[in-house]
């Protein structure tokens, strides 16, 4: 059982549940079958994006009744509270060999498409047999005109910023084993302890000058 401290620190800053945990664990499960029943019992080669989709990807492979060979592709960037991301800077492993393999790409969430669609053709190089996608998450977002297909799609959910089940905030909220909304309370205060260090670092600089 979890202490009242521990469950405040888990679940305090949570505005509500987009998705449960138990949805979440049968549609896994549903997953699982169509992915299987699409690769026929051929094997797998699964390259997964980190670390966002690692609890997914966890449960993901464990609903696959075939062989599964496992690549991990590490992604820095952030997502911000829209569709809107920065650019991402993808860091593939050295042996990445995907040639005449059957291939999926797992990430955790579909917002505006730049990251997979940029992860896609790096795999794509590789002459893969077949590619193919699997997200956890895809964001409805008006403003992400010409986002990559995804044949496998856990469940699509509005245009906000959300975490647990692996999707995190400042590092934070993997391990919610739901997936929610966070109170803008918390990311507003997030947001404003960023704010202050670059404003600190701009008064030293503007001193600076005014000693030369």
């Amino acid at each position: 059982m979890l202490s009242q401290t521990r469950r405040q620190a888990l679940f305090g800053d949570i505005d509500r549940v987009v998705v449960s945990r138990r949805r979440i664990a049968r549609r896994v499960a549903e997953l699982g079958r169509q992915i299987a029943r699409s690769c026929d019992g051929q094997e797998l080669t699964i390259v997964a994006v980190l670390s966002g989709a690692m609890v997914f990807l966890s449960d993901l492979i464990r609903r696959l009744p075939l062989p599964v060979s496992i690549q991990t592709v590490f992604v820095r960037s952030y997502r911000g509270r829209s569709c809107r991301s920065g650019v991402a800077r993808l860091h593939l492993p050295v042996n990445l060999c995907v040639r005449r393999k059957h291939v999926l790409v797992v990430d955790d969430i579909l917002d505006s498409g730049r990251t997979l669609r940029a992860i896609l053709a790096k795999v794509a190089a590789g002459r893969p047999a077949s590619l193919r996608s699997c997200v956890l998450l895809r964001k409805a977002c008006a403003n992400a005109p010409g986002r990559p297909p995804v044949q496998f799609v856990g469940f699509d959910i509005g245009d906000e910023f959300v975490v647990g089940y692996g999707l995190d905030f400042d590092d934070r909220y993997r391990n919610l084993p739901d997936v929610c909304v966070l109170k803008p309370s918390r990311r507003d205060r997030a947001a404003g302890g960023r704010r202050r260090p670059r404003r600190a670092a701009q008064r030293v600089k503007r001193t600076r000058r005014a000693r030369t």
